[in-house]
Formats: structure tokens, sequence, C-alpha cells
């Protein structure tokens, strides 16, 4: 009996873990500039566009249901990627937009996010150096903002 309900609280235990809400990042550009992004998937899995905005909204107020109610306003645009390999792809972000970068369900699939300031490779979500002017703010509930600054 006791054995039964062990293998019942394991099995549910595992139900929890395997429904794990998916990352969300998010990636502000803040400059006067268009700027190129390179991801890097830990697994083969490809978006095919990502969604863009004009509209900046405050950190704590950026997830999903703005981005879906400003793409019913038409503020928003669908890009397709540039696939560099089955597990890269680069995309260009305009000035004073911001992008949703999530390409699958998994809890965080990338290896790396980054540009380039001149020689400098830059990491999106990673506390960079001065000269990569950017401030990440990583709120609750799996989601991350990065907004690159002037």
């Amino acid at each position: 009996m006791m054995k039964n309900n062990i293998l019942k609280i394991l099995a549910f235990a595992g139900s929890i873990v395997s429904c794990a809400p998916a990352h969300t990042l998010f990636v502000k550009n803040n400059t006067e500039e268009r700027i190129e992004f390179f991801v890097e998937l830990k697994e083969k899995n490809l978006a095919k566009d990502l969604l863009i905005c004009k509209e900046l909204v405050p950190d704590e107020k950026l997830d999903h249901k703005p981005f879906m109610e400003y793409a019913k306003e038409g503020k928003c645009y669908s890009q397709k990627i540039t696939a560099i390999n089955k597990m890269s792809y680069k995309f260009n972000l305009p000035e004073n937009y911001t992008v949703n970068i999530a390409p699958n369900n998994s809890v965080y699939p990338f290896r790396n996010i980054y540009y380039f300031i001149g020689d400098k490779k830059c990491f999106v979500n990673v506390e960079n150096g001065p000269e990569c002017k950017q401030k990440v703010n990583k709120l609750p509930s799996f989601v991350s903002i990065t907004e690159i600054l002037k």
C-alpha cells in the first residue's frame, strides 16, 4: 500500500516537471540603429519567424498578452528568420522595437544569443562589460528582458 502511494506521488511530481512553462525572452532595441542578432539553440528546432512590436512597455507589464494585443492593433509584424545552420539563425531588430524570442516550448532552449558592437560580442540575457550597454531584467514566471541601451 505504501509503495503504491509513493509511486503515485512520483508520477504526479513527474507530470508537474514535464509541464514546466516555457521561458520567454524579450529583447528591446532602445538604440538609434538596427541590430543584427545571432541565436544558437541547444536543440535542432528553428523558429520560422519572430514577432516584432513597435510598442515598448515597462518591463513589469511585458509578457505574452501585450504582444498579442499590439499585434491585433497593427503595431507588430512577423519577420522571417535567416537560418545559419540547423542549430542557429539570425535576424535584424529595428531601432525602438521589441522582439519575443521563443523558438519552442523548452524551459530555456538557447545556447547563446548575441550581437556585435564593433568587434565586441555582446551576449543577451547575460551581464556583459560596459561596452555592451544593456540592462538585464529577470521577472518572475520565466520571463527575461534584455534592453539594449543607447
